[in-house]
């Protein structure tokens, strides 16, 4: 017990509070939160309170760390593996860890309990909702069947979440964590591709997001010439002006990724050497000449257009099919089978 006293005596160190840094907490409530949730008393909620401030100078610094998505992820999980076991000293003198229950060493979930105040009967059927999830979208992808069909079945399976998710937070803490979480796993995927820490990932995330919803809306308003809207607002030079404004550092890692966006998903997603991606991209640029030809051709109707569309893709897969790994292909083609059919419903071809 003294060695648990003097530990949370160094904690204290820093006072000015875990709310400070989170804007927007408001620390009364929280406390109330936490003596109803645990069953502690006001002494061990204020102990919390200072815990919760080395917990995230820690955690601060870790985003601040030039890692790897894979250890940044192994890391956070030990930084909140820890302090489940400080906290649950404190509380309960290590008898139960509910702390680490309610989180599952997971900062989007101690925000939705500590800065949100969710009920931890809540917090437990959002995890088991969300394992349950998994469980099913792991079974789904590891099941026989086309690969296409898999990416559509995961679209339905992430929207009927969603939805439970609304109904177990409500829509507004819902519509929260549901954002957040998307920004999280793409601020993961922006550590490796840019290599940069976690917390310019995240910067980048949310400028991408913005940029990628405006260009959504566009593409997703039914006009018939959509696509050409989005080339006129310059949607990408306009992130690339934010990004270079934003998080300067990284531009030009950024720009060097994203002018030859298409070499870096051949490279890193589907396996191509310099040699393959370049046999692509002028297959590639043949397709793109003639899908342009049918798509302006006004004397086809547009079941013509579709099927002279499909044929024409079906083409260029062959052509490309040599320069993959089998399984690589396969991959590949269900994306690209997924996101022309999505293609076509945009231009009400199908």
């Amino acid at each position: 017990m003294k060695k648990i006293t003097l530990f949370l005596s160094l904690l204290l160190i820093g006072s000015v509070g875990f709310s400070q840094i989170i804007p927007g907490v408001n620390i009364g409530k929280r406390k109330e939160y936490m003596m109803r949730t645990y069953k502690i008393n006001s002494q061990k909620a204020d102990e919390h309170e200072q815990i919760l401030f080395s917990l995230q100078k820690e955690n601060d610094q870790l985003k601040n760390r030039k890692i790897s998505s894979t250890q940044f992820k192994a890391e956070q999980k030990k930084l909140y593996k820890k302090y489940g076991t400080i906290i649950s000293q404190a509380f309960s003198g290590g008898k139960h860890k509910k702390w680490s229950s309610c989180t599952q060493e997971m900062e989007r979930y101690q925000i939705l309990s500590e800065n949100k105040f969710i009920p931890y009967e809540k917090m437990r059927a959002l995890y088991k909702a969300e394992s349950e999830w998994v469980k099913e979208r792991d079974k789904m992808h590891k099941d026989t069947g086309e690969a296409w069909e898999k990416y559509e079945n995961s679209d339905t399976m992430v929207s009927e979440l969603n939805i439970k998710i609304k109904q177990i937070l409500g829509t507004e803490n819902g519509t929260w964590y549901i954002e957040y979480k998307r920004l999280f796993f793409r601020a993961l995927d922006n550590m490796d591709k840019y290599g940069v820490t976690y917390k310019d990932a995240f910067t980048i995330a949310k400028i991408e997001d913005t940029y990628k919803q405006k260009r959504a809306n566009i593409l997703n308003s039914n006009k018939k010439n959509a696509e050409r809207e989005v080339e006129l607002m310059a949607i990408d030079d306009e992130m690339a002006k934010k990004i270079a404004k934003t998080v300067p550092s990284v531009s030009v890692k950024w720009e060097k990724v994203n002018n030859a966006a298409l070499d870096h998903t051949l490279k890193s997603r589907y396996g191509l050497n310099q040699e393959q991606i370049n046999k692509f991209k002028t297959a590639y640029n043949k397709y793109a000449i003639e899908e342009y030809k049918i798509l302006n051709q006004k004397k086809l109707s547009d079941s013509d257009k579709y099927d002279q569309l499909s044929q024409l893709g079906e083409t260029f897969c062959k052509t490309v099919n040599p320069l993959f790994k089998v399984d690589n292909y396969k991959k590949w083609y269900g994306w690209w089978k997924y996101d022309f059919e999505r293609k076509m419903k945009r231009k009400g071809l199908k």
